[in-house]
């Protein structure tokens, strides 16, 4: 029995924390046990939340973030890795940036044998462009294992010999809960009080404007309502809906844009969608675009991103430059495009790496190495 720390998650679910639960999902209990350490005071709805998405026991651990007081937070940390790296054979660091070295720094000076860094990123905002080169020429110095989510991840987060030993290791999803189900589209619909024949577009994201630039899907779709009124928009995910909500008050679509909150059962809610509209600022390999094409979605991107295209029906020809119209045209050209074909959808998720069973069994490889 190998036991893993895994570090990196925040107290919200996202597309890492997803990544991250649905490996655990489907690892060999009998081999290896997880452990979580998460920053943070004790958050009941966070907990709960992660707790429902978990299938195997859970072992959470707390420490403080290192802000506001970095100096009080480094001693709490210090303080646990003493305490328990002994306990610990590999130490798996989830991170979309190279903001800080310091669980890689602690699980070595405590005698961790196997730290790995799994990149999830793959550029940056400004805060992350200062800091994140300069970690990158020290990681290889903590680090012993050097993994990303995909090619443009690893060049971003690995330079020279660290680069070199990079691993890509694919994210994967349990492409069943994600395949079309036209009797849940019919009833989420019917929930969410949305006509027949509406057009829907939208997206599974954290409300978080700096990464997701949500403020650009609102201006497109107020575009959109122009050439096709009846449509709405919306946003499954967790976040402070002031900001966008603000928004389309502005732009006067604020009776069409819909924002569900955060939800366990994200297969289930694509169904609502006909466009899955995904124009973000920046991103590793999203895994909600791979999900999005499980439910045989038409999947409109933007074109700086990494590309994670499946299948036909991915489009990522347009930059976040151009005009809202060209951006407006494109979803309305694609709006009839969900390939319905579910063994077929399957077939192409498993054949490109992103199905979970397989991935995991890859995983658990690279553990055990």
């Amino acid at each position: 029995m190998k036991r893993v720390l895994v570090c990196g998650l925040v107290p919200d679910i996202g597309g890492l924390e997803k990544i991250v639960i649905d490996f655990y999902n489907n690892l060999n209990t009998d081999e290896f046990e997880f452990e979580f350490l998460l920053q943070g005071p004790e958050d009941v709805e966070f907990s709960e939340h992660f707790k429902k998405l978990c299938k195997n026991p859970i072992v959470v651990h707390r420490i403080p973030k290192l802000r506001p007081n970095i100096k009080l937070a480094l001693k709490e940390w210090d303080k646990f890795f003493r305490n328990n790296a002994h306990r610990y054979d590999i130490l798996w660091s989830n991170q979309n940036g190279l903001t800080h070295l310091e669980f890689l720094k602690l699980a070595k000076k405590y005698g961790i044998k196997k730290r790995i860094v799994h990149g999830h990123c793959a550029t940056a905002d400004k805060f992350y462009r200062f800091i994140h080169p300069i970690n990158r020429l020290f990681v290889g110095k903590y680090a012993t294992d050097f993994w990303a989510c995909g090619v443009e991840a690893a060049n971003h987060f690995y330079r020279g010999k660290e680069k070199n030993k990079a691993l890509v290791v694919n994210n994967a999803i349990e492409v069943e809960q994600f395949l079309y189900n036209e009797e849940i589209r019919e009833k989420l619909r019917k929930e969410y009080n949305i006509p027949e024949n509406c057009l829907v577009v939208g997206q599974v994201s954290r409300l978080y404007e700096k990464q997701k630039n949500q403020s650009f899907c609102v201006k497109v779709f107020s575009e959109l309502v122009k050439k096709e009124p009846n449509s709405r928009l919306v946003f499954i995910g967790r976040g402070d809906t002031t900001f966008l909500t603000n928004l389309a008050k502005e732009y006067n679509v604020e009776d069409k844009v819909i924002f569900t909150g955060l939800k366990s059962n994200v297969g289930e809610m694509l169904n609502l969608l006909d466009v899955f509209f995904f124009p973000s600022n920046f991103e590793g390999l999203p895994i909600v675009l791979v999900e999005a094409q499980a439910n045989g979605l038409p999947v409109v991107t933007a074109n700086h991103l990494p590309v994670a295209r499946i299948l036909e029906n991915y489009d990522n020809s347009l930059s976040l430059k151009d005009e809202w119209k060209l951006w407006t045209d494109k979803i309305l050209s694609v709006r009839d495009g969900r390939i319905l074909d579910r063994d077929y959808v399957y077939e192409e998720i498993r054949k490109h790496g992103y199905e979970i069973k397989s991935a995991t069994r890859q995983l658990e490889s690279l553990f055990n190495e």
